[in-house]
């Protein structure tokens, strides 16, 4: 549960740096889509549970010496034997695909800013060889509160740190701008970012919960760990 929660202090405290306005979408969106996500698993968790412990709670019939097994048979075990298999690495594949997911996102976080940065950088030549005001400039600065007879001045210097159009020359401040600034419409690679940044909580939660589920799974059918080991004895007809 904790999980479909921790997307919104990432956000926040900009561990997982992000545009301003894309934030606003994730730290809503992300964790909606994870608590669906995990809704869904805890929906079938039955169906999970059967899977899981398909070997344990149906084991096949051993083949018998006497009598050739029909055509399919062998396929049916070697698909079991498969599926037992892939469900038990996948939770650590899971992880892995979400420290991929993050790792593909500082990437095209990266790509996407240079791309705002050039933009804005060449929009801003353009200006001043032309003598115009930037669009910039226009769109994003704050209207200063009217000062009232008999105040103080307001101290200009909590305005200008923020909303100071930067010089073309400084890249660090003009990927600190373009990151505040950009709008939603103008951020490139946006669906890009997106499906990284939401397939990384995602992939993570699938994976805890598997793992979760299959603990409950084993506590709510009553197996042991034998069991779990070596499957369910299975008496033969000659026992019986």
């Amino acid at each position: 549960m904790l999980i479909t929660l921790l997307p919104i202090p990432l956000i926040y405290f900009k561990i997982l740096p992000a545009y301003q306005r894309h934030a606003s979408f994730l730290i809503f969106y992300t964790p909606f889509l994870c608590l669906l996500t995990l809704c869904y698993l805890f929906y079938v968790r039955d169906s999970l549970a059967r899977t899981l412990f398909a070997n344990v709670l149906d084991p096949p019939p051993p083949p018998d010496p006497f009598y050739r097994e029909p055509m399919g048979q062998p396929a049916k075990r070697a698909l079991r034997r498969i599926k037992s298999t892939l469900l038990g690495i996948l939770p650590a594949l899971l992880v892995l695909a979400s420290t991929y997911c993050v790792s593909q996102y500082f990437r095209a976080l990266d790509r996407s800013v240079t791309q705002a940065a050039q933009k804005y950088q060449e929009r801003r030549i353009f200006s001043e060889s032309t003598g115009a005001i930037p669009e910039d400039r226009t769109s994003t600065l704050r209207r200063r509160p009217p000062r009232s007879k008999g105040t103080a001045p307001a101290d200009s210097s909590k305005f200008s740190a923020r909303d100071s159009v930067p010089v073309s020359m400084d890249s660090t401040a003009v990927r600190d701008y373009v990151l505040r600034t950009t709008p939603v419409d103008d951020i490139p690679g946006l669906p890009e970012l997106t499906a990284y940044y939401v397939g990384a909580f995602i992939a993570l939660l699938i994976a805890v919960t598997l793992m979760g589920l299959k603990e409950y799974a084993k506590e709510a059918l009553g197996l042991s760990e034998h069991e779990l080991m070596f499957g369910r004895y299975r008496r033969t007809e000659v026992e019986e």
